[in-house]
């Protein structure tokens, strides 16, 4: 059993058929992204897209550093967007050396079918569902969504070795 600090007892089968079940679901979802172009956008680009839409224009480490990748795949990522016209550079004003990447109009347009389309996918599979279901599930959610976020990081793991790898002095 898992207790939080003052607050209510959580049988650790709960939390492990949790864990499962988001597991699950990601899987899925990053199954579908990749078997499936949604739109015009392969789905590592509607996040890419997302990120600038909702924070604004930035530089390229920032947008990495937002979307917990490393610099290089986002260089890959922005190189696609900017020639199919979805995103585009410009000079820092701050720092001329530096660029700024930001969405297109073009951009904006493909991200919203890319949503319209994965909306759509989701109320299908949720066919059979109500709506007081659903709308209960995502409040969970939510919920569950804040909790995480208020989590202290996870401390780092030491590297796995391999049982028969010499040990390393």
């Amino acid at each position: 059993m898992y207790q939080p600090v003052g607050g209510p007892v959580i049988a650790s089968t709960t939390a492990a058929d949790l864990v499962e079940a988001l597991r699950t679901i990601v899987r899925t979802g990053r199954a579908t992204r990749q078997a499936a172009h949604f739109g015009e956008l392969p789905g590592s680009s509607a996040a890419t897209l997302g990120v600038l839409d909702r924070h604004g224009e930035q530089r390229m480490g920032e947008l990495a550093e937002r979307l917990c990748v490393d610099p290089s795949v986002v260089s890959r990522q922005v190189a696609t967007l900017t020639r199919s016209g979805f995103a585009a550079r410009r000079p820092d004003p701050v720092d001329r050396r530096a660029q700024l990447l930001g969405i297109t109009d073009a951009g904006r347009e493909a991200l919203h079918r890319y949503r319209g389309e994965w909306v759509a996918w989701v109320a299908e599979a949720l066919g059979e569902w109500n709506d007081d279901d659903a709308h209960d599930l995502v409040a969970s959610l939510h919920r569950l969504a804040q909790n995480l976020q208020q989590m202290p990081p996870v401390p780092p793991r030491p590297p796995f070795l391999h049982p028969a790898a010499p040990a390393v002095r």
